[in-house]
């Protein structure tokens, strides 16, 4: 966990009304995208939590080649918000230079602003996303999510040979990947070998599974 990681989640803790959290730029210009307890602002727009039904990341750096010779380099980096009322708003950092000279912003500046912000929506959306699941879980619903089925008892997926489970026996840990490329989760048995992991062509909703794992079976 990054520091700046620790610490949104310390101020989180905090619970205050209102409260900004965090503030990380989205262009050299000075855009930002701000963080609260319960909504986040960018591009002037504002987005509460609670009316989020999906969360997908996505990012990556391609160089453009040819015959073997560097040409240019894109990074395309995405965080899209689909909210209940079937609306989409996307937070979109790609970028393109050839030979060196930005075309489509500067790739290079913005594989650099996107982790802390790939870390603010980690650690302050889909936290807050994943509570909701927690809620019913706990209040004896089951849920779905990213593939898996989960209540209180055990989470089921299908896997290629029959339907396989995780519960407070065989659950260790879950981890998505640090954001570079698809956003996948894989979750981890007491031995440490996989029990699951996630599509990398469907990663909607994908950051809230530590977080509901964890809640139901973790510890």
């Amino acid at each position: 966990m990054t520091l700046q990681r620790q610490n949104i989640d310390t101020l989180m803790k905090k619970g205050c009304d209102d409260m900004l959290i965090t503030e990380v730029p989205l262009k050299s210009n000075g855009e930002s995208a701000r963080f609260f307890d319960d909504h986040l602002e960018f591009y002037g727009t504002s987005i509460s939590y609670d009316e989020i039904a999906t969360l997908a990341t996505s990012n990556s750096i391609t160089i453009h080649t040819v015959i073997f010779i560097p040409m240019g380099r894109s990074f395309d980096g995405m965080v899209t918000f689909k909210m209940n009322n079937g609306k989409t708003h996307n937070i979109n950092m790609n970028a393109m230079s050839v030979f060196g000279i930005p075309i489509i912003r500067n790739p290079r500046k913005n594989e650099k602003l996107f982790p802390p912000l790939y870390d603010a929506v980690y650690s302050i959306v889909a936290k807050s996303m994943a509570q909701k699941y927690i809620d019913e879980i706990n209040g004896g619903g089951t849920v779905e999510v990213t593939g898996l089925t989960v209540n209180s008892s055990e989470a089921t997926f299908k896997s290629k040979k029959a339907v396989a489970f995780i519960n407070k026996d065989n659950y260790r840990e879950c981890q998505v990947a640090n954001g570079y490329g698809a956003t996948v989760a894989t979750v981890y048995d007491k031995q440490g070998d996989t029990l699951w992991s996630s599509s990398i062509w469907s990663n909607k909703n994908v950051l809230l599974i530590p977080y509901i794992l964890d809640a139901v079976f973790g510890g």
